[in-house]
């Protein structure tokens, strides 16, 4: 209730701010042609255009013109305000242009540029070029203060760049911690969900300057409400050289254990945005598992094209994968009396084909109208075999992770509870597809907006599963008084289907210039159909009958106890109400969202059936507080939301599909609630950041577990709790000095998961356990950044600790990392890279040198022909063939580790063909 009315009282506090009016949307055309001597004019392409706001000659937005001379800029037009246009060309006078109209549309007409009559020699201005500059929330890095080797392409400029990283294993760039959602080329769209491809293939020399600030989606750009959700981007402003310039490369690699690389890309880039790219790789060379048969194939485009009001911008792909897999586990599972322990085996192999796509239409219909649509939709087709095996014991077995079945005749029979060898073959097929539209009308010249947006989207699923199994129960007799065993030939066919509808209507009124209050209803729908059936295909030793093909006749198999039929509906009424305030140093974005839900579900397995309809009311509040003053920026947040327990969580009938994990339903489940604050401080300048958050769950739903100790097996069922929660912190210090870089990094997170442990099918309600997990660490980097390379030394710790109530179970994990990257520009066009990893681990069960590995790959290139068009390269991973995949984690109910057996080092050559159509 403080909350609430905290949230009522900033809102009310707001409002009686004084009305101001809000800036005029404007739009100014022209052309701009060359005049010679004899007074003969023709178009101008590339005129630099610059809006200048008066009297302080603040530089406003800016513009340059097309192949026809003609250009287009709009600005917002602030009453009170003066504006001068400047028009300029190299080696021309240049002419400007007094901007008084309050119209929205403002027409120049021709402008004419003259050559310069005087003619100077030589002119050599030296001053000093800013590395970085901070324009309101837009942080610009100029390309020409961060010396790169020649050749280089864009992931190594951003390695010189504090505040930017870019994790090449993972695909990913951050900014100040922050993930970089998407990269554009001179303000418009491009690379959506492919910036690998610009990273490693964009030359630095075709960019003048990055620059990252927080993108407003189309919506939000039409109302000007922003949400408190960044989404970060990293825009590439290219050099003029480069427009209409075509970039292509080409590369082809072998080498051993069957490693291959071919990969081909062009891309054209234009000032205006018009830009494509299409790529196509057939590659094995980053998968690290040894089955020597994996390979990804992509080919995929990405367009953007501007037409004066239009802009439209899309991107196609199809890919075909074939991934395999050994892997092992070890698992441990609190419990009351004693843990329960488990090894598994697991031999995987996978074949996936993936076709997928998005667009996007931006239509300024007039000065106050704006339409968006856009869509996305994504099909896949995988197949799956996979053999396993697992054991259950009630005392630790003692094996390795590694390789856990090795001794597993030498284990004390005693203590064996079950053994279970399965060979299951899945085959599945998914596709989804997604629309949204939206139109947004400006009121008034103040900026009072109302929009309406409506979304549809469906997902289609089909999966067919083949089960062969055998299970052993050691503590169980059947009745010749031997282990009983368990035996299943299944077959399972599991079609599905979800549509969901969304509609939204708002107005946005303006308070001030700062300040805006939204209203808005919402409306949606979401229809879930559910079908499966399980068929009986004999005797599992029936060598007649492979596992993945279906006998004649099998319809007659169904097992009606596992059959399974469910319709849902949830529909919602959602009021909201939102306020944001952006001044030039206080910002404040407040909301509350009411949703009044009616759910409704029809299910039934087997004999059992429930049919049941619920009506609810759920709150989420948000408010965020900002503060941004020259390079500081800081920002406290809270977010608040009902959730409601899942319909199947209530009232599913008990499915015993898997004996050994039964789940049920719990009527009596109420409906929890989340808090989540978060706190940040950034100094821009000095590479400073600091964040902290907390989040706690009221009445979370979590599962509790009933162990049947003869059998290894499990009984869940969903119940509330109180006692999670977790708080987590971080910091960082990224600054560069001259041609060093310093990065400092550390993190910490404690967490408090609870659950319900019982043994046994008695009325004796389950024991609460608690588990506290406790993770800490730390990268240091220190980077030497000549013109002729880079030499990083790094450093990372890594702590994890779990303890658990029951048995008072104490588990940690500690890593150490040390390491070098570097690259190094030889003479005679020779490129020489390494980098090295030694990683040293211990903690609870962790001994012997075999735990530690050290990782070092190694790569010398050669560029060759006139330009350096061709490179000529060899990379050996891996060199001591030490690589490992070990991981470990904990939860309320238990501990696990996990291994991946792993591809020793291997060798490669490759030969790589650019060629630059430079305009």
């Amino acid at each position: 209730m403080k909350i609430l009315n905290l949230f009522i009282v900033s809102i009310v506090l707001l409002l009686l701010m004084p009305v101001k009016i809000l800036a005029q949307k404007q739009v100014v055309k022209g052309r701009v042609v060359l005049c010679n001597a004899l007074q003969q004019t023709e178009a101008l392409p590339y005129a630099n255009i610059a809006l200048i706001q008066l009297p302080d000659s603040t530089f406003v937005t800016g513009a340059v013109s097309d192949e026809q001379g003609k250009f287009t800029c709009s600005f917002s037009h602030k009453k009170n305000h003066s504006y001068l246009f400047k028009v300029s060309y190299t080696g021309c006078s240049p002419v400007f242009k007094t901007i008084t109209s309050q119209s929205d549309t403002v027409r120049l007409g021709t402008i004419k540029l003259k050559e310069n009559a005087l003619h100077l020699k030589e002119i050599v201005v030296v001053a000093p070029l800013k590395a970085m500059e901070q324009k309101g929330d837009t942080t610009i890095y100029n390309v020409d203060a961060y010396p790169t080797p020649e050749g280089s392409y864009l992931q190594e400029l951003v390695k010189r760049i504090p505040g930017l990283t870019y994790d090449s294993k993972e695909k990913t760039i951050t900014y100040n911690g922050h993930t970089i959602k998407e990269i554009t080329v001179n303000g418009k769209d491009f690379f959506k969900g492919n910036q690998q491809v610009v990273l490693e293939n964009l030359p630095v020399k075709f960019v003048s300057q990055l620059k990252v600030y927080d993108k407003p989606t189309k919506q939000e750009e039409a109302t000007g409400m922003k949400s408190a959700e960044k989404n970060y981007v990293l825009d590439l402003q290219t050099k003029k050289e480069v427009n209409n310039a075509i970039l292509l490369s080409a590369e082809g690699g072998y080498g051993t254990h069957k490693r291959r690389d071919i990969n081909g890309k062009i891309m054209r880039f234009n000032e205006a945005g018009d830009n494509f790219m299409i790529n196509g790789q057939s590659t094995n060379r980053h998968y690290t598992t040894p089955y020597d048969k994996n390979i990804s194939n992509t080919i995929g485009a990405n367009i953007t094209k501007v037409k004066d009001q239009f802009e439209i911008s899309g991107n196609v792909s199809f890919s075909n994968d074939r991934v395999g897999n050994e892997s092992s586990s070890y698992s441990e599972q609190y419990m009351t009396t004693g843990n329960q322990y488990a090894i598994s085996e697991s031999n995987r192999l996978s074949k996936g084909n993936r076709f997928n796509g998005n667009v996007d239409f931006k239509w300024d219909i007039d000065s106050l109208t704006m339409f968006n649509i856009s869509g996305w939709f994504n099909s896949n087709r995988n197949n799956s075999d996979d053999h396993n095996r697992e054991a259950t014991f009630d005392t630790n077995p003692e094996v390795s992770t590694q390789n856990p079945f090795d001794r597993f005749e030498e284990i004390d029979p005693a203590i064996y509870i079950n053994d279970s060898k399965k060979q299951s073959k899945e085959q599945s097929q998914y596709s989804n597809y997604n629309i949204n539209t939206s139109i947004t009308r400006r009121l008034n010249k103040k900026g009072n907006n109302i929009s309406f947006s409506f979304s549809t989207a469906q997902n289609q699923n089909k999966s067919k599963t083949y089960t062969l199994s055998s299970t052993r129960y050691f503590r169980l007799s059947d009745i010749a008084g031997k282990d009983s065993v368990l035996s299943l030939n299944q077959y399972q066919y599991a079609p599905g289907k979800e549509q969901n509808y969304t509609l939204n209507l708002a107005y946005t009124q303006v308070l001030t210039k700062e300040s805006r209050l939204q209203v808005s209803y919402g409306f949606n729908a979401n229809k879930e159909h559910l079908n499966s059936n399980t068929y009986n295909l004999g005797a599992p030793d029936d060598k007649n009958i492979p596992i993945g093909i279906l006998p004649e006749g099998y319809e007659a198999g169904n097992i009606d106890s596992l059959a399974n039929r469910s319709n849902s509906l949830t529909s919602g009424h959602n009021l909201a109400l939102q306020f944001t305030y952006n001044g030039e140093v206080w910002g404040i974005r407040s909301s509350l969202t009411t949703t009044f839900q009616k759910r409704s579900i029809n299910e039934y397995t087997g004999r059992h059936q429930a049919d049941t309809t619920i009506n609810s009311i759920e709150w989420q509040p948000n408010l965020t507080l900002t503060y941004h003053k020259g390079d500081n920026y800081a920002m406290i947040s809270y977010n608040g939301g009902t959730s409601q327990p899942m319909l199947r969580d209530l009232i599913a009938p008990t499915d015993y599909s898997s004996p050994l994990n039964i789940t049920r339903s719990n009527p009596n489940l109420r409906a929890s609630y989340s808090n989540y604050i978060y706190a940040m401080f950034n100094n821009f300048r000095k590479g400073i950041m600091v964040g902290m958050s907390w989040n706690q769950q009221i009445n979370s739903v979590t599962r509790a577990t009933i162990y049947n100790t003869e059998t290894g097996g499990r009984e869940t069922f969903p119940v509330n709790i109180n006692g999670n929660w977790g708080l987590s912190g971080n910091a960082s210090y990224d600054k560069r000095f001259n041609f060093f870089r310093i990065y400092l990094t550390g993190a910490g997170n404690f967490n408090q998961n609870v659950s319900l442990i019982n043994e046994g099918y008695d009325n004796q309600m389950p024991q609460q356990s608690k588990t506290h997990t406790t993770g800490l660490n730390s990268d240091l980097r220190l980077s030497y950044l000549p013109s002729w390379g880079n030499i990083e030394l790094n450093g990372k710790w890594t702590f994890y600790q779990s303890k658990n109530s029951l048995q008072n179970r104490n588990t940690y994990t500690r890593i150490y990392t040390l390491g070098l990257d570097s690259s190094i520009n030889l003479p005679w066009d020779f490129i020489f890279k390494t980098d090295a990893n030694y990683r040293f681990r211990n903690g609870t069960g962790i001994s012997g040198d075999d735990e530690n590995e050290i990782l070092w790959n190694m790569k010398l290139s050669w560029k060759f022909l006139k330009e350096k068009q061709a490179e000529l390269s060899v990379y050996w991973a891996d060199i001591l063939s030490q690589r490992k995949n070990l991981s470990r984690s904990a939860t309320s109910t238990g501990f696990y580790e996990y291994y991946e057996r792993q591809l020793k080092g291997y060798f490669m050559v490759s030969l790589k063909y650019e060629l630059n159509n430079m305009n």
